[in-house]
């Protein structure tokens, strides 16, 4: 360590600096746009199920199942434009989150970097001053040279300059802390807003309509034959749950990804050509067809008027799913057992997730469309 060097309180410096090096606008800026993607997505379900039962509550399904029905519609619509705009809210928060927070990184960065340079300079221009105030000192000693003492002295160019760069990092760390305060309350500000409940309530807020936790049974005009019933039996008529009955009470344990997972090794094994790469399209069928649930049951599109309501993660009608299942996996509520069958189908009848309408759909710009 020489004579004039950086001071002892320049740790204080550094560590403020690397308190921001943990600071990635990228990453923010990319869970913004999982944000809006996700409000983009709630605002799409709204309007597809808005879209679908426009046309039966135009007087094609009228009584008090019928009202109870739109009522119940009307209410997830409306949680979904009230979770759709919180999520938007947040996307938009950590979009301008991402910007403050780069900033105040490159002011910190900056006032390091300036502080740094002040005092590598004091160093550079004092240090040779001191040596030759030393070498003054040295021959003013001498008498026969005649020459006067050094003004000021090397101790005193050392002392005013060690005070100086001592200074320079203090004024620094003031700086710098006082931007970390305003990171740590941006940061604070947004993570509020993501706590904040959604005003109105979101879609737990959405009461079930029946004891059961099904949506009213229609009461006719849809279709024709048999009255609109309840129980597991048969798929012909008009109204039935199918072979398969309806769904458990109790929902499989696992998640969507799991699931997917282990779908993808069982069809593997059977000579289907389904890779990882593949997860994230039978997430989105999944997402848009039953939303995660494996107990999801359609009980009011034209294959629930026939008997054969679509059910589970991928949404297969009972022909459809006995026709595509792999041996030992016919529980259509499995969710495993539904996946295998979906992406059979998928390629038995479009040749792979390429043909399939609703992916083909989407990469074309366009909305999602059942298959």
């Amino acid at each position: 360590m020489g004579d004039i060097d950086f001071p002892p309180n320049w740790s204080q410096v550094t560590e403020k600096a690397k308190q921001v090096e943990g600071i990635k606008p990228e990453a923010i800026q990319k869970a913004a746009d999982q944000f809006h993607a996700a409000a983009t997505q709630a605002g799409d379900h709204s309007a597809s199920l808005k879209s679908s039962t426009d046309a039966l509550n135009g007087g094609v399904w009228k009584g008090p199942a019928a009202d109870a029905f739109f009522d119940y519609v009307k209410q997830i619509t409306s949680a979904g434009d009230r979770v759709k705009g919180h999520l938007e809210e947040i996307s938009k928060d950590l979009g301008e989150l991402q910007v403050q927070l780069s900033d105040i990184k490159g002011k910190i960065d900056d006032a390091a970097k300036t502080a740094q340079t002040t005092i590598q300079t004091c160093i550079d221009t004092e240090t040779p001053k001191v040596a030759a105030a030393r070498k003054q000192a040295t021959d003013a000693a001498d008498p026969d040279k005649k020459v006067q003492p050094p003004n000021p002295t090397a101790e005193q160019i050392i002392a005013t300059a060690n005070t100086a760069n001592q200074k320079t990092a203090s004024s620094a760390t003031e700086t710098m802390t006082g931007l970390l305060t305003q990171a740590d309350g941006l940061i604070s500000k947004s993570q509020q807003l993501m706590k904040k409940d959604i005003e109105g309530g979101g879609y737990s807020k959405v009461p079930m309509p029946g004891k059961d936790g099904t949506v009213p049974k229609r009461t006719g005009g849809l279709h024709t034959g048999g009255g609109g019933g309840g129980g597991g039996g048969g798929g012909g008529g008009g109204g039935g749950l199918g072979p398969s009955g309806g769904p458990p009470s109790t929902t499989p344990p696992g998640n969507v990804q799991q699931w997917i997972q282990e779908a993808i090794k069982i069809l593997q094994a059977n000579g289907i050509p389904v890779t990882d790469a593949d997860i994230q399209k039978i997430w989105t069928i999944i997402e848009k067809e039953s939303g995660g649930n494996p107990n999801a049951i359609n009980n009011w599109d034209s294959n629930a008027a026939k008997g054969t309501p679509s059910k589970g993660l991928m949404q297969c009608i009972d022909p459809t799913f006995n026709s595509h299942k792999l041996p030992g996996h016919d529980n259509i509520y499995n969710p495993v057992d539904n996946i295998i069958a979906g992406v059979r189908y998928t390629f038995s009848r479009y040749g792979g997730f390429e043909g399939h309408p609703g992916l083909k759909s989407m990469a074309g710009g366009g909305g999602y469309q059942g298959y």
